[in-house]
């Protein structure tokens, strides 16, 4: 895949069929994993808490052969330093010797920006973990768990209720560019801008999917056969808790609503859930919630994604 970008960023920056691949590729080596990633070394730096995204991540890299160093947030980007100093060392001397050291970093940050400027000073490949607008490794995981209900040529109709987060604008660019039916639902004073509600627009045309948009989850649920829902409130925003939560009573995912997107729908979550507030426990421990799924999948796309960008033959044949 020489036409790859180099860094994993967002979604937006690959093509269907680059994300296909890696798919296929995630595929094939859980069927049958290879030391694709012998002797390759990755860093991993967060400054947010993570368990499915840090442990699912690392023993893909382990069961590639690969090995995974960690380092605190604070090291590679200078913060809580003595206030005398910018920062403890520039971002283009940290990047430059990591680029000696390591084969790709794996980052979780509070700002996309972060690690655009990783990504513009660095030798070896930035994949991320989780920023405040994109979590494309989540996306990944998602898609890779709607190809296996329903293959990879069936239009999906997948609905998400909920806050316009970083979550659920990778599920709507990844779901819009292999040509779904994606719904959105979420409250009025949350909801996407003008500018992203023409961006779904446009992937909707440009690879022949759907857009719908409500502020009223009634409006686009029915038929759905996927629901999906996060938290209302996301890592950073604690202090708006009482706010949000009030905004979106409506959108609860809960047994009444569930109901009208079908009898085989689906449910999915990317965890952690706050069970009882935007889902209910009859619909996250309903037969048809797939959360364990999308979490394991969560370590079967982590080995697409790096033998990709850093494997040892990543001409391989799928």
């Amino acid at each position: 895949m020489d036409s790859t970008p180099k860094h994993f960023l967002k979604i937006g920056d690959f093509e269907p069929e680059q994300l296909q691949e890696m798919l296929d590729l995630s595929q094939a080596l859980d069927r049958e994993s290879r030391p694709l990633l012998d002797q390759k070394n990755v860093l991993f730096a967060f400054e947010k808490p993570s368990l499915r995204t840090k442990v699912g991540t690392e023993v893909a890299i382990n069961h590639l052969g690969g090995r995974v160093l960690h380092v605190d947030a604070d090291v590679l980007f200078g913060a809580g330093v003595d206030p005398v100093f910018e920062a403890r060392e520039s971002m283009l001397d940290t990047m430059k010797n990591v680029s000696q050291w390591c084969d790709a970093i794996f980052s979780r940050v509070f700002r996309h920006a972060t690690l655009q400027a990783m990504a513009e000073l660095s030798d070896i490949p930035i994949v991320n973990a989780l920023c405040d607008h994109h979590h494309p490794m989540q996306a990944m995981a998602d898609m890779y768990t709607i190809q296996e209900t329903f293959g990879k040529q069936q239009q999906v109709a997948i609905t998400f209720v909920g806050d316009a987060n970083n979550v659920a604008r990778s599920l709507l660019e990844i779901a819009l560019c292999f040509g779904h039916e994606v719904r959105f639902s979420g409250p009025k004073d949350y909801d996407w801008s003008a500018e992203m509600l023409d961006h779904f627009d446009q992937l909707a045309q440009r690879f022949g999917g759907v857009f719908r948009h409500s502020n009223r989850p009634d409006d686009v649920i029915g038929g759905s056969q996927v629901v999906y829902t996060d938290t209302f409130v996301s890592m950073g925003e604690e202090e708006q808790m009482d706010e949000k939560l009030a905004s979106f009573k409506e959108h609860q995912v809960n047994g009444t609503l569930f109901a009208k997107a079908g009898s085989d729908a689906g449910f999915m979550h990317c965890l952690p859930a706050h069970r009882g507030i935007e889902v209910t426990e009859e619909v996250i421990d309903h037969p048809n919630s797939w959360i364990y799924r999308q979490a394991r999948n969560r370590m079967v796309v982590s080995r697409g994604v790096f033998a990709t960008l850093i494997g040892t033959d990543r001409q391989t044949n799928v």
